[in-house]
């Protein structure tokens, strides 16, 4: 199984939460969680100092992580481009996320409750906190 693990979570695993710092230990050891690219720069964008960013930065490398491809920017764009006909918007990096997801065949573990409304994303629970 691979969790792609969203910025939502990443947040409050940093404000060290425990249930979140217990499931990313825990899947980290699992080699089950996966880090891509939109979530890294979510993250880095948030940083304040230097100091921050450098320590970031070495916590990212640590996490495996999944390329993007064109096939998962054009499943972005069309998946987008149904949502919008049906009057819903949701934020390009999520719909990368999703896509991203979809075409690796992996959950994703998120707070954002919009990652529902995407068909075809499985989203992973975490019911063993």
């Amino acid at each position: 199984m691979k969790i792609i693990v969203d910025t939502s979570i990443w947040i409050d695993y940093f404000k060290e939460k425990a249930e979140i710092v217990s499931f990313i230990e825990r899947e980290l050891l699992n080699g089950t969680t996966y880090i891509v690219g939109p979530v890294v720069s979510e993250l880095l964008q948030g940083v304040k100092t230097e100091r921050e960013l450098d320590g970031l930065l070495g916590c990212i490398d640590a996490v495996p992580f999944i390329e993007s491809s064109i096939v998962d920017w054009r499943l972005a764009g069309s998946i987008s481009f149904r949502l919008r006909k049906k009057g819903l918007t949701i934020p390009l990096t999520d719909l990368l996320i999703a896509a991203i997801s979809i075409n690796n065949k992996s959950y994703v573990y998120s707070l954002d409750h919009h990652f529902a409304l995407i068909p075809d994303v499985l989203l992973y629970k975490d019911d063993r906190n």
